[in-house]
C-alpha cells in the first residue's frame, strides 16, 4: 500500500474521519506508512492535513446545525455520540466549551499535541461559533506544522527506527499488540463505567 497511491488516499480519509467523527490513531497510521515509504513523506503530509481540514470542516458543520436545537438541547445525534463513540463525553465537552469563550484559537492550535480525537475540537468549535476563518486557519496551521515536523524526523531518523524494528519486530509486535489491548480493555471500562 505503501508505494501506490492508496496509501496516501486512505491517508486522507482516516483523517477527515478522525476530525469529525471517529476517532482514530491517525498519527499511528501516518509515521506507519511513512517509515515504510519516506519519499513520500512530505505527500502523506499533505494529505493528511488536507483531509483532516476536510473533516474539522464536517464536524464543525456537525457542531453548528446538528449539535443543539433552537431551544439549546443537545439533540439525538449529540445524544448518539456522547453514549457511543469512544472519546467524546459531555463531561470533556463542557470542559472544552468553557475555554473556547476566550481562547478559541489557541485551543485549536495547541491541540494538535494532545491526544483528544480532533472532532471533539472540530464539533466543540460549531457549537460555539468560532469564527470559520480563524477555525480554518488554525485547524491548517496546528495540523499542518504537526504532520510536516513528523515527516521531517521520520525522514531524518526513519533508518534507525527501521533497523531497529527489522532487528527485533517479534518484541515490537508484542508491545504494539499489548498496547492496542490494553487501549481497548480501558476504553470499554470507561464506557462502560460512565453508563452507571
Amino acid at each position: 500500500m505503501t508505494n501506490t497511491k492508496k496509501g496516501a488516499f486512505t491517508l486522507f480519509i482516516m483523517a477527515f474521519a478522525d476530525a469529525s467523527f471517529l476517532p482514530l490513531p491517525i498519527t499511528t497510521f501516518f509515521l506507519v506508512l511513512v517509515l515504510l515509504n519516506t519519499s513520500k513523506a512530505y505527500k502523506y503530509s499533505l494529505f493528511n492535513t488536507l483531509g483532516t481540514l476536510a473533516g474539522a470542516l464536517t464536524g464543525y458543520a456537525v457542531g453548528h446545525l446538528a449539535w443543539v436545537t433552537n431551544s439549546g438541547e443537545f439533540t439525538g445525534l449529540a445524544k448518539f455520540f456522547f453514549n457511543n463513540i469512544p472519546g467524546i463525553s459531555l463531561d470533556l465537552y463542557n470542559k472544552i466549551g468553557i475555554l473556547y469563550r476566550s481562547r478559541g484559537f489557541w485551543i485549536l492550535s495547541l491541540s494538535a499535541a494532545t491526544p483528544i480525537p480532533y472532532g471533539i475540537f472540530s464539533i466543540t468549535s460549531g457549537v460555539f461559533n468560532l469564527n470559520i476563518f480563524v477555525f480554518c486557519l488554525s485547524t491548517l496551521l496546528s495540523q499542518g506544522i504537526k504532520f510536516y515536523f513528523l515527516a521531517l524526523v521520520s525522514v531524518k531518523l526513519g533508518h534507525i527506527v527501521k533497523k531497529l524494528i527489522d532487528f527485533n519486530w517479534k518484541p515490537v509486535a508484542f508491545i504494539t499488540m499489548l498496547g492496542i489491548l490494553i487501549t481497548i480493555a480501558v476504553m470499554n471500562a470507561i464506557h462502560i463505567i460512565g453508563r452507571f
